[in-house]
């Protein structure tokens, strides 16, 4: 089970990565049921050495928000609450939409990562 919250609006849980055996713990993360991907902001994924090198192709995307560069990388997994996908590739951004969050879950890539879904906890703030 997985704690969810509304927070001005917005819909928002913890997440985990881990990379290279780093496990790097997010929070404020964005559940954006519109979503196509999962974005991680820039500025935490390097603290764990996750870094755009040569080979990485740099492209845009675009939201309600507005649009952003960002490159992709495959990640050891991703753990949502007692949910977790391994080899899960992530889009790294700047995330600078005038707010605070660590990174969007994009709910059309969970679907497609097989995530089941369980009982969730809604907390309004």
């Amino acid at each position: 089970m997985k704690k969810i919250i509304i927070e001005d609006g917005l819909l928002l849980t913890d997440m985990e990565i881990t990379f290279n055996g780093q496990l790097l713990p997010l929070q404020r993360v964005l559940v954006d049921t519109g979503s196509g991907s999962t974005v991680v902001s820039t500025d935490l994924a390097e603290s764990i050495g996750v870094v755009a090198d040569e080979n990485d192709m740099i492209y845009r995307i675009s939201g309600v928000g507005g649009s952003e560069f960002v490159y992709s990388k495959t990640v050891d997994s991703v753990r949502i609450g007692d949910m977790q996908t391994e080899d899960f590739a992530l889009e790294i951004g700047a995330m600078n939409y005038g707010f605070n969050l660590a990174g969007i879950i994009g709910l059309v890539t969970t679907i497609e990562s097989n995530y089941k879904y369980r009982r969730i906890d809604i907390t309004i703030k």
